[in-house]
């Protein structure tokens, strides 16, 4: 019996070492990063005479899906997309619609298939069968980029289209589509002999065609694709094949199982490879509506646009009576000559300054505003609307009540500017304040010039920046490497609730020369429709010059890093025209040049440019180039 106790005992105590060092015996393995292989189907890819609803391939292990929506693109297209799920080790699809006689169908899964535990995607993975008694083995790819940036575009569907009439683009769905994957890379297969229409078009309608508002891109000349004849398949069906002439170097294809690898073993075809560039635009139709009304402060009414409008907003302040039939419009005041109207640099944005002491201390004040906006179609229509600009009083303590009423009794106008001591050469002085001005009085503004001999007084102008003003510019002859004082004298300025402000002194010290470098971009040969620009390292715009045969020079650049893009000027009007479907016109043809520059204090730069000399599409910088959304 003793015996007995011992060897449980004994067990016991090799269980409980066992249980409490897990951390020393395996761990499990690697991590898997090996994605599913398919092994069967039913039908067999590429099945003929398929009329089927439903499919089914089945995995070497257990799989889940990601993303269908965006992923699965189904060529052609069905109006209902079909219904996918994953089920153990099988990837189901059902069928919504009916299938069209001798016709060659693709699903492209895209990242959509991936394992179970570790979510490894099998990139690409594609089916394709015919309700015919043969398969389409041609077809057609190529890039897509941003007209202006030339940054490949992800996630746009390019379609081909055979009816060639202009209007098949915006009245009927794509025969065969694609969808672009991060390096701006399509590949559309499994088409029939023929001519087509190339088109792209980022579709957030999702209908496969061209609505209003969408961005779009299209090949200029018909498509024809036809088969070359017959050669040999050398790949291994479930080998992935990256050395394909199909797909670009730059491509994140590199691991994709297709249908033509795993299907095509048992045939011989010969698909014609087209390498198609579109370029993708945004034409400037824009919607136009009011996109808020709002009362930020209790003295200010704000109503925002949701792009420049193309005419000035009307309104007036409604009465009581017009809101509410019950009340008495006797003791109404109308606070329309006491308000301040202030618009924007660019007009989406409306400014209502109340000044009336009545209308301000009002929770509620309605207007009516008639303004234009855009249709279902981009038709311009003026609209009437009742607006409301509510001023919900944020809750106080009694000591904060106190407080916000104190700085309000000693409030003075606050001046800002940009004066500074490394003041640039080319920046204009200017001050601005919180509230719209109501006067201003020139005597009290003095520029002068700071030397060891003292303050020198110099001329100078004040310009009003803005429609009110709250801005104000001061334009002098402001020397590189010289130093100046700006004095404004107090009461010099009132805003329109009869706020001053301080005595204020404010210094500038102007770069010398020696600080900045120039740039001199000769273009060989020589193009006159082409203005060149200077980026800063993240692809904007800095400086704008048309070229000249002797070199376009930009004058005081500050050391950094810059690159260089022109644009050719087809229509002369001193900016970058975007393209337009309804006048089958492209974009305005962008180009880069291919390296960086780096410039330096007191340097002088020339560079000679032949923008032809390297592919449009390869010339941009790796440096500034996104790919998928992110800089490369």
């Amino acid at each position: 019996m003793k015996l007995k106790k011992y060897i449980v005992f004994f067990l016991s105590l090799l269980l409980f070492a066992s249980c409490a060092n897990r951390g020393i015996g395996p761990q499990g393995g690697p991590k898997d990063s090996i994605p599913p292989v398919p092994l069967h189907s039913e039908p067999e890819i590429g099945a003929l005479q398929f009329h089927g609803k439903r499919i089914e391939v089945t995995f070497n292990e257990y799989i889940q899906l990601d993303n269908v929506a965006s992923n699965l693109i189904m060529s052609p297209p069905q109006q209902t997309p079909p219904d996918v799920k994953a089920r153990g080790k099988k990837l189901i699809v059902q069928f919504q619609d009916s299938l069209r006689d001798s016709t060659t169908y693709t699903l492209d899964f895209g990242d959509a298939v991936c394992d179970y535990h570790e979510k490894v995607p099998l990139h690409g993975f594609s089916f394709y069968f015919s309700t015919g008694d043969e398969i389409d083995t041609l077809e057609t790819t190529g890039q897509v980029y941003d007209a202006e940036t030339l940054n490949p575009v992800k996630g746009i569907v390019v379609g081909i289209q055979d009816n060639l009439a202009d209007s098949a683009f915006t009245t009927m769905p794509f025969v065969r589509i694609a969808k672009t994957d991060s390096a701006g890379f399509f590949r559309i297969g499994n088409i029939h002999p023929g001519t087509y229409r190339l088109y792209a078009i980022d579709d957030l309608s999702r209908d496969n065609r061209l609505t209003v508002g969408e961005s779009l891109a299209f090949m200029d000349q018909t498509l024809t694709i036809k088969d070359e004849g017959p050669a040999p398949l050398t790949t291994n069906p479930l080998t992935p094949n990256p050395s394909s002439d199909s797909i670009p170097p730059d491509s994140l294809f590199t691991d994709t199982i297709s249908l033509d690898s795993i299907a095509l073993n048992k045939q011989f075809a010969k698909p014609v490879v087209t390498k198609s560039v579109l370029f993708l635009f945004k034409e400037e139709q824009q919607r136009l509506y009011l996109q808020r009304t709002g009362r930020d402060e209790q003295h200010r009414i704000t109503f925002a646009f949701s792009s420049p409008p193309d005419s000035v907003m009307a309104w007036r302040v409604m009465k009581p009576s017009e809101i509410d039939t019950t009340k008495n419009d006797s003791a109404w005041i109308d606070p329309t000559p006491y308000i301040y109207t202030q618009y924007s640099l660019k007009g989406d944005t409306v400014n209502l300054w109340l000044t009336d002491s009545i209308a301000i201390t009002q929770d509620s004040i309605f207007l009516e505003a008639k303004y234009r906006r855009t249709d279902s179609v981009y038709n311009l229509e003026w609209y009437t609307d009742t607006l409301r600009a509510i001023w919900r009083a944020p809750k106080l303590t009694a000591k904060m009540r106190e407080m916000a009423e104190r700085r309000n009794r000693n409030r003075r106008l606050d001046l800002r500017t940009n004066a500074r001591r490394d003041f640039d050469i080319f920046d204009t002085l200017y001050i601005a304040c919180a509230t719209p001005l109501a006067s201003i009085e020139p005597d009290s503004f003095h520029v002068s010039e700071r030397s060891e001999a003292g303050l020198a007084p110099i001329p100078f102008i004040i310009a009003p920046y803005d429609t009110l003003p709250m801005k104000l510019q001061i334009i002098a002859d402001f020397q590189p490497g010289k130093s100046y004082e700006l004095q404004i004298d107090s009461a010099g300025l009132h805003d329109v609730y009869g706020t001053t402000h301080i005595r204020g002194t404010y210094p500038l010290d102007v770069k010398s020369l020696a600080d900045y470098s120039t740039l001199r971009v000769k273009l060989n040969p020589f193009e006159p429709k082409a203005r060149i620009q200077v980026l800063n390292s993240q692809d904007k715009v800095l400086r704008e010059l048309p070229a000249v045969p002797e070199g376009a020079f930009f004058e005081y650049l500050k050391p950094d890093t810059y690159y260089l893009r022109l644009y050719l000027d087809e229509n002369g009007d001193g900016k970058w025209t975007t393209g337009n479907w309804a006048e089958k016109r492209q974009p305005e043809p962008v180009f880069y040049f291919p390296e960086k520059i780096q410039t330096k204090s007191n340097w002088d730069f020339e560079e000679e440019w032949d923008y032809n000399a390297v592919p449009q599409t390869s010339s941009k910088p790796a440096a500034i180039r996104k790919v998928g959304g992110k800089t490369k």
